[in-house]
């Protein structure tokens, strides 16, 4: 049997009232100790924190619990990879240089078994919402980083929070029950010669077979607790219970 290979979504953490982050986090630790046993390379498709943004010297505290569990998770020997979602694109060297933990701000290839497969969180991939693209864009420019840098910390969690709340509200009642333009554009990663696509963001979990390629939507960690394992050729998704 060979190794196993992991892949995680939309956690979220920080978005809940006390009662689900301690549920997510507890029902995070249950998956960190899974993977100790059974060990493989870790790929968190983006959104594990619902707002990230590394300032020099500051570090949110409301994150060091499952930060400490990550580190730990490393030191076992799990590679831990962390693809930029759109709630924790603003990460630093904080998480690389403390914890480990590779940080990538573009989609990923990676190689199962021989085949290429692509990751990529799946925000911004609908062309018909043009709206979304392009606040992405003002997002991610560095402009707009440097600025909002300088608000104090404290103020700009909060804002942040605000926001993301406000922006997952929005997606609730429009696009997270349809995952038609993910499908569109697997079907264009398909004929690049892609054998899977994994992607995240919609919170609806999936796994496809479509035309002989695998299409996975790794759902969410905080209402369905799903996430997918690839062991000798094949996808599966799985979800954590108690």
């Amino acid at each position: 049997m060979s190794r196993p290979f992991y892949f995680l979504s939309d956690v979220h953490l920080g978005a809940g009232s006390p009662g689900q982050e301690r549920l997510k986090l507890a029902r995070l630790k249950d998956l960190f100790a899974l993977i100790g046993r059974d060990p493989g390379p870790l790929y968190i498709l983006g959104d594990l924190f619902d707002f990230w943004f590394e300032y020099p010297t500051v570090i949110q505290s409301e994150h060091f619990e499952v930060l400490a569990e990550m580190l730990e998770l490393g030191r076992t020997g799990v590679e831990i990879t962390l693809l930029a979602g759109n709630h924790d694109y603003w990460t630093g060297p904080f998480l690389e240089r403390q914890l480990g933990v590779k940080t990538v701000k573009e989609d990923l290839t990676i190689e199962l078994d021989g085949q290429k497969v692509l990751l990529c969180h799946g925000d911004g991939l609908d062309p018909a919402d043009r709206g979304y693209r392009i606040l992405r864009a003002v997002l991610r420019n560095p402009l707009s980083i440097k600025v909002f840098s300088l608000i104090h910390p404290d103020l700009a969690v909060s804002f942040a929070h605000w926001f993301s709340r406000f922006s997952r509200n929005h997606l609730t009642k429009h696009k997270y029950v349809d995952q038609t333009p993910l499908e569109r554009q697997a079907a264009r990663f398909f004929a690049l010669g892609y054998q899977a696509v994994v992607f995240g963001h919609t919170h609806q979990p999936a796994l496809k077979d479509v035309g002989g390629h695998a299409f996975l939507n790794l759902g969410d960690f905080f209402k369905n607790f799903t996430y997918a394992v690839y062991r000798d050729g094949k996808f599966r998704l799985e979800k954590v219970i108690d």
